[in-house]
This record gives C-alpha cells, sequence and structure tokens, in this order.
C-alpha cells in the first residue's frame, strides 16, 4: 500500500486529531514541525523586512556615493537637485497602490533617493561651506537616533498607530509633498525657496515640524509591517522594507536641511 508524504494528509486518518497509534511520537513532532516550517518559510516576516530594508539602505548610500565621484565635487544649485523629487513621487505612488512591484520599485526609487540626495549634499556644501561627508554623517546620525527612539516608543506602547494619529500624518505628509512639488517648481522659474532655504526662523520652524511628521510616519510603518507578519505573502517583505525605507530617507533628508540651515545662521 502506498503511503502518502504529504503530512497534511498522513494526520487525516483519525477525526479526533490524535497520532495513528502506530505511528513513533516523535515522528508525529518532527512531522509537524516540518509541516509548521513550511508553512512559515511563505509568510512575512521582520527578519526578512529588515533585511531587505537594508538592502534598499546600501543601493541608496552607493548611488550617493556614485554622484559624488561622478561629480568630483563640484558645486549644484538646489533646483537641479529638485529634478529627482517628480520621480521620487511616482515610483512611491505606482508602488502604493502596486505593492506587489516592490521588488522592482524598490531598487529603483532607492537609485533615484541616491542620486537626490547626493546631488542635494553638493548643493548644501556650497551653501553652508561644510565639508562633504560633516553634513551627511551629522544628519545619518540623528536620523539614527530619531529612528531608533521611535521604535523604542513603538514597542512599549508609548505611542500607538491609532486611526486618528494614522489619519492626521498622511494628511500631513500628503500636504508636506505638495508644499516641496510647489516650491521645487517655483523655483525653476526663478522663484526662491525661501520657506525651504530661506534665513529667519521660519524655515527652521517648519523643518522641526517635518521632522515631527516623518518620526510618526516611522510608527505607522512599524505598525504595517507588525501587522503583516505572518500573514501576508513573503514578497510582501519588500513592500514593507519599501515603506521604511521611504519613511528613512524623507528623515535623513529634513535633518540634512535643519542641520545646513542650523549651521549657515
Amino acid at each position: 500500500m502506498l503511503e502518502s508524504r504529504n503530512p497534511t494528509l498522513r494526520w487525516a486518518t483519525r477525526a479526533d486529531g490524535q497520532p495513528p497509534p502506530s505511528m513513533d511520537q516523535h515522528r508525529v513532532d518532527a512531522e509537524l514541525n516540518a509541516l509548521a516550517h513550511h508553512l512559515d518559510s511563505g509568510r512575512m516576516t521582520v527578519e526578512g523586512t529588515v533585511y531587505k530594508t537594508l538592502a534598499l539602505l546600501a543601493i541608496t548610500a552607493a548611488t550617493t556615493f556614485g554622484v559624488w565621484i561622478w561629480a568630483g565635487g563640484e558645486p549644484v544649485g538646489v533646483p537641479v537637485a529638485g529634478l529627482a523629487f517628480f520621480p521620487l513621487l511616482a515610483v512611491g505612488v505606482l508602488t502604493g497602490f502596486k505593492p506587489r512591484l516592490a521588488p522592482i520599485t524598490g531598487p529603483i526609487y532607492a537609485v533615484i533617493a541616491g542620486a537626490f540626495i547626493g546631488v542635494l549634499t553638493l548643493a548644501l556644501q556650497t551653501m553652508v561651506g561644510a565639508g562633504l561627508t560633516v553634513l551627511p554623517t551629522q544628519a545619518a546620525l540623528a536620523t539614527l537616533v530619531v529612528s531608533g527612539s521611535m521604535l523604542f516608543a513603538y514597542r512599549t506602547g508609548l505611542i500607538r498607530a491609532t486611526p486618528r494619529l494614522r489619519k492626521v500624518v498622511i494628511t500631513a505628509a500628503i500636504g508636506i509633498v505638495v508644499f516641496y512639488g510647489i516650491n521645487i517648481v517655483m523655483s525653476w522659474v526663478g522663484s526662491p525657496m525661501t520657506l525651504i532655504w530661506g534665513g529667519g526662523m521660519l524655515p527652521i520652524l517648519l523643518s522641526v515640524a517635518f521632522i515631527a511628521v516623518a518620526s510618526l510616519m516611522l510608527v505607522l510603518d512599524f505598525d504595517l509591517i507588525e501587522q503583516m507578519t505572518g500573514t501576508a505573502e513573503k514578497r510582501m517583505e519588500w513592500y514593507g522594507a519599501f515603506a521604511l525605507t521611504t519613511t528613512l530617507i524623507w528623515l535623513y533628508i529634513e535633518m540634512l536641511r535643519l542641520l545646513s540651515l542650523l549651521q549657515r545662521d
């Protein structure tokens, strides 16, 4: 008589859920563990999402360094950096509507973001007069501290991703995107980006407010990843990584802008 190799079918020999008397208990446990592992291996995990997030951040960093090398440290204008804003927005919107494309759009976004950061850093180097790596290093450390603090606040329950918080943060984020888009387009026709790079306290206060929104967006990302873990398909790790990476990059850029404003003033 042929014996099925499917552990699920082999367990179906008794209606009470107990193993057949002829089977060794250790063998049953081993088959159950194998079945559980098989089921889990096709599901999204936090560990897999973290690895993919690190991969996207590595692509971003590598592209940034590539832009620096290609430019040879030559200064550029901030409006030139703004050319990458709308491609980033397009990729982000596409991924939001088509999460299954994240394995493709994630690396594309990382490359465009890396180019944007590279050009922006060269522009800020001219504006502030600091070394090429000074502001990026400070911004990276600040981003690490803030993101770590928000993760701690989320894990300990100090901040919860409530429906109200989600609505407020997403609405604010959309407003910020529109704000940047309008200012970038205006800069292309010769209008100064006073509210973004101008002197005085207003650009600094706006930058602090934007950092607060980006920090709270991290909480929404953490909650998204936690909700999908164990239930979503394995490929959705890329979507979780994409969401987290976009927020981290946004937070980093805001830190870069705030530090440049503070050092210039």
